[in-house]
């Protein structure tokens, strides 16, 4: 392996976190277990911003679904459902036609008619991905030892990219923790 290459692969890794968090050895065990991932949650009031549900497979591949609360009232979210792939420490994709096919918006329990799901994908296609467009974004998850608290840290094209670090915990499927959107800046 050249320098370059051995340099690129240990920066991409490097991203000048606190140092008490360490990577996460096997970041889908607690999926495994049959624990979904609770992104800003508000263990008292047991509610999460993003719920992830992660289902490994053969070759690498995972499969995503995630929901992201965009309003309580009306109670909007956007689900995707999506394939990763396990790449060393990180889970990887392409933001991409693919990407969006597994997309839409639900309310309640139950998705938009697909006409609404139609028009919110391209909004949400338009104006939240499309700086992403076409481009590898990975995930690496880092933790404190003892801490239930992990921090997800994301890149663009192997680079660091501080707007996709966020806060999680696992939490049991059946906790009773619900989807809670951010509150109006």
């Amino acid at each position: 392996m050249s320098l370059l290459a051995m340099l690129l692969l240990v920066s991409a890794t490097d991203f000048d976190i606190d140092p008490a968090y360490k990577p996460v050895k096997d970041s889908l065990a607690d999926a495994r277990a049959g624990k979904v991932q609770c992104h800003d949650p508000d263990t008292a009031a047991r509610t999460c911003r993003i719920m992830t549900w992660l289902n490994e497979g053969a070759g690498g591949k995972v499969q995503v679904r995630q929901l992201t609360a965009l309003s309580d009232s009306p109670s909007l979210a956007a689900e995707l459902r999506m394939t990763a792939t396990r790449e060393g420490d990180a889970l990887c994709g392409v933001v991409n036609d693919a990407y969006m096919a597994g997309f839409r918006i639900v309310s309640g329990r139950a998705p938009y008619p697909a006409a609404d799901n139609k028009r919110y994908a391209i909004l949400y296609r338009n104006e939240l991905v499309a700086t992403l467009w076409n481009r590898k974004t990975c995930a690496y998850a880092y933790a404190k030892p003892g801490d239930p608290l992990h921090l997800e840290v994301g890149t663009v094209d192997g680079q660091f990219a501080g707007e996709m670090m966020s806060n999680y915990i696992w939490v049991g499927a059946n906790a009773g923790y619900r989807l809670k959107a951010r509150p109006p800046a």
